[in-house]
């Protein structure tokens, strides 16, 4: 019996069902094989599919990519943790988080609407967390990790310090008290975060085609022309290349009003689809 027990906690584990509500491991199962298996894609199979010019200036050193792939490692132990944190607040009732079925379209709507806010909040949190994280002592101590990388990969996305983890990932909880959130919507959204982390630091341009509801929209009104207030891969990729400038995640609004925009980046946006 024990083992029969055994084996089915480990079939559900290997199914990564729940997609909430499953504890720690299988939170951490689902964010592992996500980070991975997108990271590979994006690192060795779509360079295969087709042409990609490269924006990065410097070469990758050897051993570069493998190491930011363990270095990952611990940012994701931390996350799967964050996300374990808020399935207990859930079943605690300590916070604004709710479930059940979606079906009529207002709750459809209302799911889009709270995409759209985490989109606003996470990126402001990001921007002022990452200049945070520029402050010398922080940097010398925590950040510099993430900034070994000057030609960063797919796998750099989460390859910092535990410490600057506890930072970025902090608001996958606060937004818990600020608006109702599904907890479906919760973890999907979070998995999704990993595309923009990845993404942008992929070495290549994917801008328009980077998934959020905002990149559609752009895409749908302007084609492959792009919206300058999106990020793009190139303007994370400049950030490596020059560390006090651009310190958003998904807008340029914060680096354009507060002067972290680099003079060179909207000369050379999108120039990769002419």
């Amino acid at each position: 019996m024990a083992g029969t027990s055994s084996s089915s906690s480990w079939l559900q584990l290997l199914h990564l069902q729940p997609l909430w509500g499953g504890g720690f491991l299988v939170a951490l199962c689902q964010l592992s094989l996500f980070y991975y298996g997108l990271g590979a894609v994006l690192h060795w199979v779509v360079p295969l599919l087709g042409p990609v010019q490269g924006i990065q200036e410097a070469p990758r050193k050897p051993g570069e990519v493998a190491r930011d792939a363990i270095n990952s490692i611990g940012p994701i132990v931390v996350k799967a943790g964050i996300w374990y944190i808020v399935e207990q607040m859930h079943a605690a009732g300590i916070s604004k988080l709710y479930a059940g079925p979606v079906s009529s379209p207002y709750q459809v709507a209302y799911l889009l609407l709270c995409i759209v806010l985490l989109d606003y909040l996470h990126d402001a949190w990001f921007y002022w967390t990452h200049r945070a994280l520029h402050w010398r002592p922080l940097y010398r101590w925590v950040h510099w990790e993430h900034h070994r990388s000057t030609a960063p990969s797919a796998f750099t996305g989460y390859a910092f310090h535990v410490v600057e983890a506890l930072i970025v990932f902090a608001n996958e909880v606060l937004v818990c008290w600020l608006f109702p959130i599904h907890m479906g919507l919760h973890r999907i959204y979070h998995i999704a975060t990993t595309v923009i982390h990845e993404a942008g630091h992929v070495g290549y341009e994917l801008s328009p085609f980077i998934p959020t509801l905002e990149g559609i929209a752009a895409l749908l009104g302007c084609g492959l022309r792009g919206s300058p207030g999106l990020n793009t891969v190139q303007h994370h990729d400049m950030h490596h290349r020059y560390p006090t400038k651009h310190f958003s995640l998904y807008f340029t609004h914060w680096d354009r009003w507060m002067g972290t925009l680099h003079p060179k980046y909207d000369a050379g946006l999108f120039r990769y689809f002419s």
